[in-house]
């Protein structure tokens, strides 16, 4: 097949990792790749590129072209690349968010120039990112792909049909481990993400005072956007006035492998994930996992067999720890925020229930508070001798935290299954079953934006820290 792949840019990210893989995949079977971007690649690429300037970030691309001007500029790349009859499928990546408000302008156009297109969606702009949502409706007539389960029902939910929204999940690459040198230190715990607002770093510190080690917990990158560093620099100096065992950054001077080696286990306390690459990626390189668990994510990789029941869904803090109308003043003025940026329709009993049902019982989800009110969570059990106590009488868990105590067949058992269902040579499969797809089978459908922005903005699951602005 002849495959052109498109997306903002291809520097280092999750996306670009993924299209990267997509192009080795269907490079060494044998197809036609063509990488398109809005500016030249970071590093090396599996496949031939050109870069159609335009369709980057608008934030970098400066006076950009026309809608109308970038159509016939991909157009013209495409036709070089393939004379007689172009692609058999323009697979775009990312192209309902809003970092270039041309771009679903330009898809339409090629639509009717005779493009084949299939948009894969890895991020929701109705997803707690009003940033980058804008009101243009998405291209309609064409496939989309998901990356989880979830996303999938979203869609045909909001009018997409049953044969023109498909299941993609990424492909899990198993890890070669690294020597630790010999290091005599404690293995730490090793929270291996990107530290943005979303990962609730905050969660993983009030873990770590709960571990019975002397090492430390090792949080890896620090974010690489404006928006997540005022919340992450907010917890650095948390961190440091009260001289917390926590270690920022591991991973500028360690690489993952060698990082995993050293680790007793991996974290993670993430409140919102799109495929979840933190619940699969330790066991394949011989690593418990223990943390939160997202079960609207998780749903995809227990059906397959994945055991992740010792994961915790909440954790619970009294509401009696902090300023509790304060708290409910800044969660209803972050709704309706949220609500007028994605143009919702406003119910005030059905905020106020919202708020009742996340405040029940005189306590509320740790996820769901902003940093200010986590660190006067933490605060709190750092300086109240009964605190501790309470925590545990609302979460036991804590009181053994971390894998269960013989993890080895749990390891051995999660990792035969990712191996077997996510690994590339089945993407390979599900990725070309849906080319086939997408080229034999024409649909007729349109995204109802407003059903999909109401799945996402629910009152009863409402979290400042994915929604709010930061408070550090």
């Amino acid at each position: 097949m002849k495959i052109a792949l498109v997306h903002f840019h291809l520097n280092t990210g999750g996306v670009t990792a993924v299209i990267r893989q997509q192009a080795a995949l269907l490079t060494r079977a044998g197809h036609e790749v063509l990488l398109i971007a809005g500016q030249a690649p970071f590093g090396e690429m599996p496949a031939a590129s050109a870069v159609v300037k335009g369709l980057g970030y608008e934030t970098e691309n400066g006076g950009a072209s026309a809608p109308d001007e970038l159509g016939a500029a991909v157009l013209d790349v495409l036709h070089r690349r393939w004379p007689a009859a172009g692609p058999d499928v323009l697979h775009v990546h990312n192209p309902t968010l809003a970092k270039n408000r041309h771009l679903q302008r330009v898809l339409k156009q090629l639509q009717q120039s005779g493009v084949t297109l299939l948009c894969q969606i890895h991020d929701f702009a109705e997803d707690g990112r009003p940033d980058v949502y804008f009101n243009e409706a998405y291209v309609a007539d064409c496939h989309y792909a998901v990356v989880n389960g979830r996303d999938r029902e979203l869609l045909k939910q909001a009018g997409l049909n049953e044969n023109g929204v498909h299941y993609l999940p990424n492909a899990i690459t198993p890890l070669t481990l690294e020597g630790t040198g010999g290091s005599t230190d404690p293995a730490p715990v090793l929270y291996p993400v990107r530290a943005i607002r979303r990962k609730n770093i905050g969660e993983a510190i009030l873990l770590r005072l709960f571990l019975d080690m002397d090492a430390p917990l090792a949080i890896t990158l620090p974010p690489s956007s404006a928006r997540d560093m005022p919340g992450y620099r907010a917890w650095q100096a948390f961190v440091a006035r009260r001289q917390l065992p926590v270690v920022f950054e591991a991973g500028i001077k360690s690489g993952l492998p060698s990082l995993l080696a050293a680790c007793r286990y991996a974290l993670t306390t993430s409140i919102t994930e799109g495929f979840g690459f933190s619940f699969l990626e330790p066991w394949v390189a011989g690593k418990a996992l223990w943390g939160r668990i997202l079960p609207d994510i998780c749903r995809d990789f227990t059906a397959c067999g994945v055991r992740l029941d010792h994961l915790y869904t909440h954790l619970w803090v009294p509401l009696s720890w902090m300023d509790t109308e304060r708290l409910r003043r800044r969660w209803r003025s972050a709704f309706l925020e949220a609500a007028h940026k994605f143009n919702r329709p406003l119910d005030a009993s059905a905020i106020d229930h919202g708020w009742d049902a996340v405040s029940s019982k005189g306590r509320i989800d740790f996820g769901l508070l902003d940093e200010s009110f986590q660190q006067a969570a933490i605060q709190t059990v750092l300086t109240d001798a009964q605190a501790p106590e309470q925590l545990l009488a609302l979460n036991p868990f804590l009181r053994v935290p971390g894998p269960p105590r013989e993890t080895r067949a749990l390891i051995a058992h999660n990792q035969a299954i990712v191996e077997d269902q996510f690994n590339p040579g089945q993407y390979l499969k599900r990725l070309l079953r849906i080319y086939t797809q997408v080229v034999d089978c024409p649909v007729r459908h349109t995204i109802e934006k407003q059903v999909l922005a109401g799945a996402f903005l629910t009152p009863d699951r409402f979290s400042l820290l994915k929604w709010g602005p930061p408070h550090g």
